[in-house]
């Protein structure tokens, strides 16, 4: 993972629940669109395999680091509460997800920039390599208030797939110079779990300059 410049500081990010979430993406969704197919254990062997750097089969907290979404969404798959994820329990989260038979799920974010609404910023969520083909990203252009309504690629309405996603946010001048840190773009630090029991339909992105 690449190492952020000195001048741009960590972004805070913060869950939103409940019906404020729904209000601002709406819940539900997704007419038209079939539940993703996967197999939880090969999609769980292939996130061990591509973040487990020193072998031992877990993922640990540095190993985490590399990967934003798994590592936001720790508490709900360490069963075992030793701080790591295993092949196991990645499987037994995804198989809770493949087996609620939910094709989309109402999800968005607000994003602001050193505290201010940032208008016109694209936000890309962008499914985990391990995921697979099946999850598809998602895409949204933020308003004068900083809210993201996110559709997934090539869909009518408003909606995310369940799933674990990397967050790129991205806002260009004229010239098409980018004016948002790699960090939170090409080298981007963001991540999040969509998942249809989360009490979690939203994130706050509060991003520095």
């Amino acid at each position: 993972m690449a190492v952020p410049s000195p001048r741009w500081q960590p972004c805070a990010v913060v869950v939103i629940v409940g019906s404020l979430a729904c209000g601002l993406v709406g819940c539900g969704g997704g007419a038209g669109v079939s539940p993703p197919s996967i197999s939880p254990s090969e999609v769980a062997s292939k996130a061990i395999k591509q973040y487990d750097k020193n072998g031992d089969g877990e993922l640990d907290a540095a190993e985490l680091e590399d990967c934003p979404a798994l590592k936001r969404a720790l508490k709900m798959i360490d069963k075992n509460k030793d701080g790591k994820v295993s092949a196991d329990e990645l499987t037994a989260r995804l198989t809770k997800m493949n087996e609620s038979n939910v094709a989309t799920i109402g999800y968005g974010c607000t994003v602001t920039l050193d505290k201010e609404p940032l208008e016109g910023a694209t936000v890309r969520l962008l499914p985990e390599k391990f995921m697979g083909d099946a999850i598809k990203p998602a895409e949204g252009v933020s308003d004068k208030a900083g809210n993201v309504p996110l559709k997934m690629e090539g869909a009518t309405q408003a909606g995310v797939q369940w799933g674990y996603y990397r967050i790129e946010v991205s806002k260009k001048d004229a010239s098409g110079k980018e004016l948002i840190p790699a960090r939170y773009n090409t080298n981007s630090t963001l991540g999040c779990e969509v998942a249809p029991d989360s009490r979690v339909s939203a994130a706050v992105l509060k991003l520095s300059s």
